[in-house]
């Protein structure tokens, strides 16, 4: 019963010791990827209004021709 209490013990301990050994490793191969982020950011808020522009864009050149259309059928 000794023997497999302290086998027990003793797999309890190389457990402990190998999550405390990965949740130090972990912080270690951690990497700083803000300017990442900010660059995604500032590229997506360009490319929306990029997009909005040229919805709006869109939308008067049709209303122009439309309205020229309208003219030239009077």
């Amino acid at each position: 019963m000794k023997n497999v209490k302290n086998f027990l013990v003793s797999k309890k301990a190389k457990a402990g010791l190998l999550l405390s050994s990965i949740a130090a490793s972990s912080s270690a191969f951690a990497v700083d990827h803000s300017e990442a982020i900010n660059g995604a950011v500032a590229d997506g808020s360009a490319n929306y209004t990029l997009i909005i522009t040229g919805i709006i864009t869109v939308s008067a050149a049709g209303f122009c021709v439309g309205m020229i259309v309208s003219w030239l059928r009077k």
